[in-house]
């Protein structure tokens, strides 16, 4: 009986060691390992399969895991990240420079201001008040500010540039109530924050630009160019647009509503920036690039075509309506090739000048 039960063990001995290297054999030809994760135990495949395990942070698509706060669109970073300071004169779009047009308002919006992108306004062009808390006025000009209370006290960041005062407004004034408001000087270029208090504590502030808009004389002398752009020969302004222009002598120059000059002919004519309440003005001296004489007559030998108002006569380009009767060269001269009438042209800059030039007496 004891052997028996030895034999009987010995072959569940065999059996069982026999099972376990086939179980062993089957996990090694299993192709997908197994992970241990502690708790939980995942096939390599089923952890591709689930988004939760992603070890890249890097591919996070959940807008909760952002791990660049840069580039948060919670507005609750507001403060981390100010986006509506005032920007200085000279710095039309503080966002992004040079990408915006920093024009305020065009002529003729000027009686109802509204804001631009950057929020600032132009004073208007008739009147004396200021509405708008961010306000572009030109220098050497004076504006009230009346809020919705009685100013008691004002006063200004810079008193060099606006010189801040409180004065009465007859407007608002009667005999049993004196009303006063703000009134500024504008002395000079700059940015200035004016605060006006009431006396019940009421408080308003204003953030005034002023701009002191400059004609250069010397750009007003055209030859080689027949539109000279209003950048071209105004200075001290950012924000600033012309209120209304003028051309004393139109048959000579002409002005658009932006300020952008035309030349029509030789010739002087006095030009009128408004800015509103401001007025500046220059004269402009129109010479353009001409042939001396507007007619010539050849007869056998080649003839210089001598012309003025050139700022550079090397870089004058010469050609001929017509190279069978006259031929140019480089340099200006006309040659005679056959009795007739032909047009010559002299181009110095963006302006084209002419000569009418007849041959005669060639045989």
């Amino acid at each position: 009986m004891k052997k028996y039960m030895k034999k009987r063990l010995a072959k569940l001995l065999i059996l069982a060691m026999m099972a376990v290297t086939v179980m062993s054999i089957d996990v090694l030809a299993v192709p997908e390992s197994t992970v241990d994760l502690g708790t939980f135990y995942l096939t390599a495949k089923e952890q591709e399969q689930d988004p939760g395990e992603d070890d890249n942070p890097g591919e996070n698509n959940d807008p909760g895991e952002d791990d660049n706060p840069g580039e948060s669109d919670d507005p609750g970073n507001e403060e981390d990240h100010p986006r509506n300071e005032d920007p200085e004169p000279g710095d039309p779009n503080p966002d992004h420079p040079g990408n915006e047009d920093p024009g305020i308002n065009h002529p003729g919006d000027k009686e109802n201001p509204e804001a631009s992108g950057n929020g600032i306004c132009q004073a208007p062009s008739t009147g004396d008040l200021i509405t708008e808390s961010r306000t572009v006025v030109a220098t050497k000009t004076k504006w009230r500010i009346s809020p919705s209370f009685n100013v008691v006290g004002i006063s200004s960041s810079d008193k060099r540039v606006i010189k801040a005062t409180r004065k009465k407004d007859k407007t608002r004034s009667s005999k049993g109530n004196k009303w006063y408001c703000g009134y500024l000087r504008v002395k000079k270029p700059g940015n200035v924050k004016i605060t006006l208090e009431g006396s019940a504590g009421e408080r308003e502030e204003y953030q005034i630009y002023a701009e002191d808009p400059k004609i250069r004389k010397d750009a007003l002398t055209v030859n080689d160019v027949k539109t000279v752009s209003l950048n071209q020969y105004l200075s001290g302004i950012t924000y600033l647009k012309p209120t209304a222009v003028s051309s004393k002598n139109g048959n000579v120059v002409s002005i658009s509503s932006n300020g952008d000059i035309s030349i029509r002919e030789n010739g002087r004519s006095v030009i009128t920036l408004n800015f509103g309440k401001r007025k500046v003005k220059g004269t402009v001296k129109a010479k353009l690039p001409a042939f001396k004489k507007k007619k010539i007559i050849l007869s056998s030998s080649p003839v210089k075509l001598a012309m003025k108002n050139v700022s550079n006569n090397a870089a004058v380009q010469y050609s001929s309506s017509d190279i069978s009767v006259v031929k140019m060269n480089k340099d200006g001269y006309a040659a005679p090739m056959s009795n007739g009438t032909a047009t010559v042209y002299g181009k110095s800059g963006n302006v084209t000048a002419e000569c009418e030039v007849t041959v005669k007496g060639l045989k």
